[in-house]
């Protein structure tokens, strides 16, 4: 089995820490997008690594696991056992969010003894930092791969069958919030693909920023998706209570 890691990366130390010379992808292949004298949007980078290396090359016998993540993500366990298991018809992220609908009973007001709500839950564990090391668990541990409306963008997992197939790419008008959620959304939409968390061990460094790119990229998905609300897992949204 075969996994290609894709990163761009504009901080050379935390790249170098935390992906190229981690020892649990050290069988992995690992391809280097320098941003460092060229900041070129992630989007970019990833649809030429799909263009070059996916799209490019029909060969079945040389499909492989295609695992796109941020430079300060990193896994804390061999990811060649963790993907053995999994299927090759569904995007994975080892974190994703899930919104839920339903009845709930109980007084909101005087006059109802029940109310219809919505709550997110961020399915799949991992450890998260605060823009460092200082590393804290953040969701729900995930048992059984359950299926999310998206999964985070610090790892998003595919394997390059299905992006041959269905000739998946990501959406370049997104430069760095919110294009797997994008690509999650598109997916399900056109191709009916789910998302699903595939639980492993690993973190986080970056815990976000709600900027203004954040909010226009956010409602570039609710425009384009028709929709009120997107999921996300991004943690510092959480914690301020915000929702895109």
């Amino acid at each position: 089995m075969t996994v290609k890691i894709i990163c761009a990366f504009n901080n050379q130390e935390i790249f170098d820490n935390v992906v190229k010379n981690n020892e649990n992808v050290k069988n992995c292949e690992v391809f280097a997008y320098d941003n460092t004298k060229e900041n070129t949007a992630i989007t970019k980078r990833y649809n030429d690594f799909i263009d070059t290396n996916v799209l490019s090359d029909v060969s079945e016998s040389k499909d492989f696991w295609c695992v796109f993540i941020h430079q300060d993500f990193g896994f804390m366990e061999d990811v060649d056992l963790k993907f053995e298991k999994l299927s090759k018809d569904f995007i994975y992220g080892p974190i994703g969010a899930k919104v839920f609908k339903g009845f709930f009973f109980g007084k909101r007001d005087e006059n109802k003894i029940g109310f219809k709500t919505t709550f997110k839950l961020i399915l799949g564990e991992i450890m998260q930092g605060q823009n460092d090391f200082n590393l804290k668990k953040y969701g729900h541990k995930a048992f059984f791969k359950p299926t999310v409306d998206s999964v985070d963008c610090c790892c998003v997992i595919i394997h390059s069958s299905l992006i041959r197939k269905y000739n998946l790419r990501f959406d370049e008008n997104l430069s760095f919030h919110m294009y797997a959620e994008e690509l999650c959304y598109r997916a399900k939409k056109d191709y009916k693909i789910q998302a699903k968390v595939a639980q492993m061990k690993c973190f986080h460094l970056g815990k976000g920023v709600l900027n203004e790119e954040f909010y226009q990229a956010a409602q570039y998905l609710k425009d384009k998706f028709k929709i009120e609300k997107i999921s996300s897992t991004c943690p510092i949204q959480m914690q301020r209570g915000k929702d895109a």
